[in-house]
C-alpha cells in the first residue's frame, strides 16, 4: 500500500512538471537611484521574445516577488512647428514696440503668434494693415493678449486672432506706456506637422548581402525573434537611386510524415516598400515578429546598392512601475500559457506621477532549462493522466484484496 501511494505521488509530480510553464528569458534593470515611479523601455528584442499581447511579462525584485506594473503604448504624437514671417521692422520706441511684416503671398492672415522672451506681463496690442506701408488702416483694436508656451520646443507667445484680410503689410504695435518693452523674437504662426511615430532605441542587425544580375538579397538571422515596426538602413553609394523591394520572413512549421515529425522552413512576404536617395532611409512595416528575414531589392538594370548598416526599431512600449532605491529588478517572459496579469495599478493610470526616469533593459538571457529525470521519451499530458488512472485502479484492486484477506 505504501509503495502504491508513493507511485501515485510521483505520478502527480510528473504531471505537474509536464503541465507547468516557466518563463524562458530574463533581462536585468539598471540600478534604481531614487524610489518612485519609473518607466522601462521595451525594445525590439524584448517585444519579440514576449507574446504579442505582452501578457507573459513579469517584473520581479531581488527576492523574486512580483511587482505590479502598467503597460503604456506610445500613440502617434501630434506637434506643431513655428513658421516665422519675414520682419520688415522690429523697433522699440519710447512708449511702444512696433513690428511690421509682409503677408506671405499664398496665405491670408487670420491669427498671429508673437514670439517673445519669457515675461510675466500683459500688453495691449493694436493691429493695422496697409497695401503700401504709407497708409495704415485698423484691423484689430487694442486688447490684452493671452500668452503661454506652444510648440516643440516650447515658444513663449502672445496669441492674436485677427479678421481674415488680404492686406499686403501688417503693423503690430505693443503698448509700452505702463510697462517696459518685451523682447520680440519673431512673428508667425504654428502649423501642424504630420503625426510622429515614436520608437524604442534601435537594435543593430548582423546581415549578409548577395547580388545577382537584377536582385539584391539582404539576409538577416537573429539569435531570437525580434518585433520590428521599422528598419533603418544606410548605403555607401553616392549615386541617386529609386528601388522597390519586399520583406520576406522565414518561419518553421512542423509536419507529420508517418510516425515522424518533420520541420519545414517557409518564406512569407510581409510587406513591399520603396527605398530612394530622396527619401528618409527607413522602411516602415506592419509589426513583424521574426528571427530570420530577407530584404529583396529589385535593381532592374542598375548596379546593386552596397548596404553598410541595418537597424531594427519597434513602436515605443513602456512598462511603468514603482521601484525602490537599492532593490535589484529584472523582467522575465516567454511563458506561452501564462495568464495576463491584473494589477490594481491599472485603475490609477491617469493619476500616476510622471516617471522619474526611463530605464533601458539589459541584454536578454535565456533561463537555464530545468534538469529532469524524464524517461527515454517525453511524457505527454495524455500519458501522464493515463498513468495516474492505472495507478489509482491498482490501488483500488490492492485495497479489495486486503479486505478479503481480513474477512
Amino acid at each position: 500500500m505504501f509503495r502504491q501511494r508513493d507511485l501515485l505521488i510521483a505520478a502527480l509530480l510528473i504531471a505537474q512538471t509536464a503541465i507547468a510553464q516557466t518563463p524562458t528569458w530574463t533581462a536585468p534593470l539598471p540600478a534604481v537611484t531614487q524610489s518612485g515611479i519609473h518607466a522601462v523601455m521595451l525594445g525590439p528584442e524584448w517585444m519579440g521574445l514576449s507574446r504579442s499581447d505582452l501578457g507573459d511579462i513579469r517584473l520581479l525584485d531581488s527576492a523574486g516577488v512580483e511587482v505590479p506594473y502598467l503597460l503604456r503604448e506610445q500613440a502617434l504624437t501630434h506637434a506643431s512647428a513655428f513658421e516665422a514671417y519675414p520682419l520688415l521692422r522690429n523697433e522699440v520706441l519710447p512708449k511702444s514696440t512696433v513690428i511690421e511684416l509682409e503677408r506671405p503671398k499664398d496665405q491670408q492672415i487670420q491669427d498671429l503668434e508673437i514670439w517673445v522672451r519669457p515675461a510675466d506681463v500683459y500688453k495691449p496690442v493694436r493691429i493695422t494693415g496697409s497695401d503700401d506701408r504709407a497708409h495704415w488702416y485698423m484691423v484689430k483694436d487694442e486688447q490684452v493678449v493671452a500668452q503661454g508656451a506652444r510648440g516643440d520646443p516650447p515658444h513663449q507667445v502672445l496669441s492674436i486672432n485677427v479678421p481674415r484680410s488680404d492686406y499686403r503689410y501688417y503693423r503690430i504695435t505693443l503698448n509700452d506706456s505702463l510697462t517696459p518693452p518685451m523682447r520680440v523674437l519673431g512673428v508667425g504662426r504654428f502649423a501642424d506637422k504630420a503625426p510622429v511615430r515614436r520608437f524604442a532605441p534601435s537594435v543593430p542587425l548582423l546581415f549578409t548581402q548577395s547580388d545577382t544580375a537584377r536582385t539584391t538579397v539582404v539576409h538577416v538571422a537573429s539569435a531570437h525573434p525580434l518585433a520590428i515596426d521599422r528598419l533603418r538602413y544606410a548605403v555607401s553609394d553616392t549615386i541617386a537611386f529609386h528601388r522597390t523591394g519586399e520583406l520576406r520572413a522565414w518561419y518553421s512549421r512542423v509536419t507529420q510524415e508517418g510516425r515522424r515529425n518533420r520541420t519545414v522552413r517557409y518564406a512569407e512576404t510581409i510587406a513591399t516598400f520603396t527605398i530612394a536617395s530622396d527619401l528618409a532611409p527607413v522602411i516602415d512595416l506592419p509589426t513583424t515578429r521574426a528571427d530570420t528575414f530577407d530584404l529583396v531589392i529589385q535593381n532592374g538594370d542598375d548596379r546593386p546598392l552596397h548596404f553598410t548598416k541595418l537597424e531594427a526599431l519597434s513602436a515605443e512600449h513602456l512598462l511603468v512601475a514603482k521601484l525602490d532605491q537599492g532593490m535589484n529588478y529584472h523582467l522575465v517572459t516567454g511563458d506561452a500559457e501564462r495568464f495576463a496579469p491584473q494589477y490594481d495599478i491599472a485603475h490609477f493610470a491617469k493619476e500616476l506621477e510622471a516617471p522619474l526616469d526611463t530605464l533601458s533593459l539589459g541584454a536578454p538571457e535565456a533561463l537555464p532549462a530545468k534538469v529532469t529525470t524524464a524517461p527515454g521519451f517525453d511524457p505527454s499530458k495524455w500519458w501522464v493522466w493515463a498513468a495516474i488512472i492505472v495507478l489509482m485502479a491498482g490501488m483500488g484492486l490492492m485495497a479489495v484484496r486486503m479486505l478479503r484477506k481480513e474477512e
